[in-house]
């Protein structure tokens, strides 16, 4: 009995490390170009545990996502859950929601850029979306918190009526973050000019504008 408890502990430890090491070799490193035995070899574990624990490294790249994403959600969490966010209004509420973005793009490019790059390799690997359950359902754990804002504003008039509540978030969201992902990788042209997250605030607005009755 104990045995299997040793053994236990030691799975859930070694595979705390193996996803530790794949999301800092990803991120250094690309997706793409890291192989299993790279994981191992950093993690410190065998290639045949590691196997065990995910067969292949599409499985390995999935759970970092998973869990990059997590630790992202629980650090801006707080910002939605004291008694000043209660106390605002819907459309109040929404804009601090929206400074999400900025908070990616100031305090976690890492992430970003992980973000991207695994992206590219759902597309390039022509993952199923069935196999991104986990996945999908950790990021759209943020939806419920604008939901229930956006409805809020309705009701107490702070946010217009007649407007597509999803649809609204997922433009939202699709075109901040590739906002986010292009400052965080960097200018290419010099009229791009990404010293800072200013274009953020920009769209922001833009999209707060449109929102407000």
């Amino acid at each position: 009995m104990e045995y299997q408890k040793y053994l236990t502990q030691l799975k859930k430890q070694n595979i705390i490390l193996a996803e530790a090491a794949a999301c800092k070799l990803f991120c250094e490193q690309g997706i793409e170009s890291v192989k299993m035995t790279d994981v191992a070899r950093k993690a410190q574990v065998s290639i045949a545990s590691l196997y065990r624990y995910f067969d292949t490294k599409e499985k390995l790249v999935i759970a970092c996502a998973v869990k990059m994403w997590g630790e992202v959600i629980q650090s801006i969490l707080p910002n939605f859950k004291d008694n000043e966010f209660a106390s605002l209004c819907g459309y109040d509420k929404v804009c601090r929601i929206f400074r999400v973005y900025k908070i990616l793009c100031d305090g976690h490019k890492e992430f970003v850029r992980f973000v991207a790059l695994f992206d590219s390799y759902c597309l390039n690997n022509k993952i199923e979306p069935s196999k991104l359950a986990d996945y999908e359902q950790i990021i759209t754990s943020l939806y419920r918190y604008f939901s229930d804002a956006f409805d809020c504003g309705v009701e107490d008039g702070s946010i217009r009526s007649g407007i597509n509540k999803k649809e609204f978030y997922l433009t939202c969201n699709h075109a901040l973050m590739a906002v986010v992902q292009k400052i965080v990788s960097g200018e290419i042209l010099s009229q791009d000019d990404f010293a800072s997250s200013r274009e953020v605030d920009v769209m922001t607005d833009i999209f707060l504008s449109y929102l407000k009755a």
